[in-house]
């Protein structure tokens, strides 16, 4: 199916404007707005030629008693686009113009980008959406989500984490087979170092930027986030939030009815209403297991259905994690061995430690030196105290 909407975009001015200006908001617009998603799902945003050859047009008209002179004379701007939706398997959702339509407004009213005011769409007046009105109803679309079929070299660099991964994915696949109405969340727990958040880079690596949406627990506000996910013309599927244990239980509120068969986000403020689907799949990383079942009296832990264990890697893993990072800098694979056997006695199991202790101390490994080093400066127990 196919649909045209036109958009004209509006500036008023004391002076003219260069080609080559009016030429470089529109491309900025256009690169701004559109994205593969978007594209995926049929829509499009493109420079409309159709009447004017350049794609942008000049108004040009005096003030006061219509003497010409340099200081009355005024210039109206125009540039227009084309909203085109071309797909032979959908029909366009009719939310999908008005977000891109609030989304051309905002995004062309930067300064960067000119300064432009949405002016009609389809030949009428926009008018953008105001405080106290629906900022967003129903969804708007999904991002396009597909395994690759090199899944497995995503994670080519992990080591002992084979049967996580596998798990997770076939969570995944059992989301994206039912169209997400089954989402099986995933809760990765363990210690710090255990390979929890590098999994989960490299899930948003495979599976691309679209598709895959990250929170910093820490650093997440509930507001902030559904405001995030209320403006997104096309949601991702996944949505990973780190250490999930260490936010404001008031700021993962939101996460209860997204995870659950409500699959929604909705909230009513005093200068706006946000109502709209959200059937996201959740991924989230927890380093204090009995702080996380706790948070809001059991209610988050209990939305994740599959819950993955991650623990310390053995000696032999320690050692391919070191000669992999040994390799990247031509190093001598004979500092690993004194370096374990150190890492050993203290007990110190955390990979980026280890890493670190190995790098620094390279060939004074060998001669023993980095060993007296490291007893003339630290306590006994103490490195292995800073990674709890």
């Amino acid at each position: 199916m196919q649909e045209t909407h036109k958009l004209v975009l509006a500036k008023l001015s004391e002076r003219q404007l260069q080609e080559k200006v009016i030429d470089k908001n529109i491309e900025s617009l256009l690169a701004s707005v559109n994205n593969k998603t978007l594209v995926v799902n049929g829509w499009s945003v493109v420079r409309d030629t159709d009447e004017h050859e350049k794609g942008w047009s000049q108004e040009e008209y005096t003030n006061g008693n219509g003497a010409r002179s340099k200081a009355n004379v005024k210039f109206k701007f125009f540039y227009y686009v084309k909203v085109v939706f071309d797909h032979p398997d959908k029909k366009p959702d009719k939310n999908v113009l008005a977000a891109l339509s609030r989304q051309v407004n905002t995004r062309s009213a930067q300064p960067a980008l000119g300064r432009w005011t949405l002016e009609t769409v389809d030949s009428l007046a926009y008018v953008p959406p105001e405080e106290g009105t629906v900022m967003t109803a129903d969804m708007v679309g999904y991002a396009e989500v597909e395994i690759p079929d090199d899944w497995e070299t995503y994670f080519e660099h992990l080591y002992g984490l084979d049967y996580k991964v596998e798990m997770i994915l076939d969570a995944m696949v059992a989301g994206i087979q039912s169209n997400f109405n089954n989402r099986f969340h995933c809760v990765l727990y363990g210690p710090p170092g255990c390979g929890k958040s590098d999994v989960c880079k490299s899930i948003q690596r495979a599976l691309g930027e679209d598709a895959v949406m990250e929170y910093d627990a820490t650093a997440t506000t509930g507001a902030g986030a559904i405001k995030d996910l209320a403006e997104k013309e096309i949601l991702p599927r996944f949505l990973i939030v780190e250490e999930i244990e260490k936010a404001d239980e008031k700021a993962l509120s939101f996460l209860l009815s997204v995870m659950d068969m409500r699959a929604e986000i909705r909230k009513v403020t005093a200068r706006a209403t946000i109502e709209r689907s959200t059937k996201l799949f959740v991924i989230a990383t927890v380093n204090n297991m009995d702080l996380f079942k706790k948070m809001a009296a059991g209610a988050l832990a209990s939305r994740f259905s599959t819950k993955i264990k991650f623990g310390r890697p053995s000696r032999e893993q320690l050692e391919m994690i070191l000669q992999r990072e040994i390799a990247k800098i031509q190093g001598d694979f004979a500092w690993i061995a004194p370096t374990l056997d150190y890492c050993d006695k203290q007990k110190i199991t955390d990979p980026r430690q280890v890493t670190a202790l190995c790098l620094t101390g390279r060939d004074k490994w060998i001669s023993g030196r980095f060993v007296q080093m490291l007893q003339d400066t630290s306590e006994a127990g103490e490195i292995d105290d800073w990674t709890i």
